[in-house]
C-alpha cells in the first residue's frame, strides 16, 4: 500500500511541471499569434468641414454636429418653438444610418410658419455628393421665448465620405 502511494505521489509530482510548461508554452504562441497579426492604421478624417446658414434673421441655427442613429423613426416634420424646452422634427430615421443634428432658435416674437431646408453633401469636389434634403415647417411661438426646435436629418448612410457639407436655409 505504501508503494502505491509513493508511487502516486511521484507521478503527481512530475505532471504538475509538465502541465505548467504546456500552459506557459500555449500562453507564449498566443501572444505570438497576436503580436504578428496586431497592425496599426492610422485614419485621417476631416469631418464636417462647415455648414452653410441662410436665414431671414429671425432664426438662429446652430449645427450640433454628427451622429449615429440608435432607434429608428418615422417623419415628423413639422413643429411650433415652445414657451421653454425643446421640440423636435426630423425626416425618416434609420438604425445604424448617419445623422446631423441642428438646433433652430426663434428670435422673433411672431407666431410665422418658417420653411427651413436643409441639405447634406460629402465627398471631394466643388460640391460633393448629394445625400439628402430635408424640409420642415418651424412655427413660432407667438411670443417671446426660449423654446428650440433640434431637427435630426438621417443622411441615409452607414458611412460617410469625408468632407461633409451642411447647408440649411430657412424661409
Amino acid at each position: 500500500m505504501s508503494n502505491l502511494r509513493a508511487k502516486i505521489s511521484k507521478a503527481t509530482n512530475k505532471k504538475v511541471p509538465v502541465l505548467a510548461l504546456v500552459v506557459v508554452a500555449m500562453l507564449g504562441m498566443v501572444a505570438g499569434v497576436l503580436a504578428a497579426n496586431l497592425q496599426v492604421t492610422p485614419t485621417t478624417n476631416s469631418g464636417e468641414i462647415g455648414t452653410y446658414h441662410t436665414s431671414t434673421g429671425s432664426i438662429t441655427i446652430i449645427d450640433d454636429g454628427l451622429g449615429v442613429v440608435a432607434n429608428s423613426g418615422s417623419a415628423s416634420t413639422s413643429a411650433s418653438f415652445p414657451a421653454t424646452g425643446n421640440n423636435n422634427v426630423n425626416n425618416a430615421l434609420t438604425a445604424g444610418h448617419w445623422f446631423d443634428q441642428i438646433t433652430f432658435t426663434d428670435t422673433a416674437a411672431d407666431a410665422t410658419a418658417h420653411t427651413a431646408t436643409v441639405t447634406i453633401r460629402n465627398g471631394a469636389g466643388t460640391t460633393g455628393s448629394l445625400l439628402v434634403t430635408a424640409t420642415f415647417t418651424l412655427t413660432g411661438p407667438g411670443a417671446a421665448s426660449t423654446g428650440t426646435v433640434t431637427a435630426y436629418v438621417d443622411t441615409g448612410q452607414t458611412q460617410l465620405t469625408s468632407p461633409i457639407t451642411v447647408y440649411v436655409n430657412i424661409t
